[in-house]
């Protein structure tokens, strides 16, 4: 009775036993196929769009930049007319969205980035300016009340430094919003690219494959 050593399986045999074809197959392809086969498939990651600025015309510039630019008739218009053209004014940007869906990425980009700045600069700074308003409102009564058992007498200072904050911050962020939209409004303009901090982000995803989907 004979004892044959067990050979180990060779390169040859390794490779016979992934490939499916009789030709030798390249590493990049061994890997690819080794993965299919025993690793699980990979979430596809969704990519943002290329919004380039090589092939931008005249016609995309000027419309990029009257979506932004339109954040001084909502501002403006606004305070000089008591906020009544607000819910007018606030739609431009959408509009030009509408238009330019199907027609140029840059625009639609660019569009969506300054109605989305225009709702938080109005409608969020509304939105805080009245709950956090009536917030502190209620707090600062609270505090008053407590001067009676003594803890009003550290809790009124400190309401009134979170009820100046509060107003700083309702203050600013408009102006902080119309900052930023002037400077896009130029550099959109110049054909550039311009981003907001974290809005242009969560644009990008939505665009790429969320429910803002506009490929034709």
């Amino acid at each position: 009775m004979s004892f044959d050593p067990i050979r180990p399986p060779e390169d040859n045999d390794r490779v016979s036993r992934l490939s499916t074809s009789p030709r030798m197959q390249t590493d990049e392809e061994l890997v690819n196929e080794y993965e299919m086969r025993y690793q699980e498939p990979r979430k596809r990651k969704i990519m943002p769009r290329s919004y380039s600025t090589m092939n931008v015309t005249d016609e995309e510039k000027l419309w990029a930049s009257i979506a932004h630019a339109s954040i001084w008739v909502t501002m403006f218009g606004g305070f000089l007319t008591a906020g009544f053209t607000i819910p007018i004014s606030i739609f431009v940007p959408l509009i030009i969205y509408l238009m330019y869906r199907k027609k140029s990425d840059y625009v639609v980009f660019h569009a969506l980035q300054a109605f989305s700045l225009q709702i938080l600069a109005t409608i969020g700074v509304l939105a805080l300016a009245v709950v956090g308003g009536l917030a502190w409102g209620i707090g600062m009564i609270v505090a008053l009340l407590a001067i009676f058992v003594l803890a009003g007498i550290v809790l009124v200072p400190i309401w009134a430094i979170v009820g100046i904050v509060l107003a700083l911050v309702i203050f600013t962020a408009p102006i902080a919003a119309l900052l930023l939209a002037t400077i896009a409004a130029y550099q959109t303009y110049n054909r550039h690219d311009y981003r907001y901090p974290f809005i242009s982000r969560w644009i990008d995803r939505q665009l790429a494959g969320g429910f803002l989907n506009t490929a034709s």
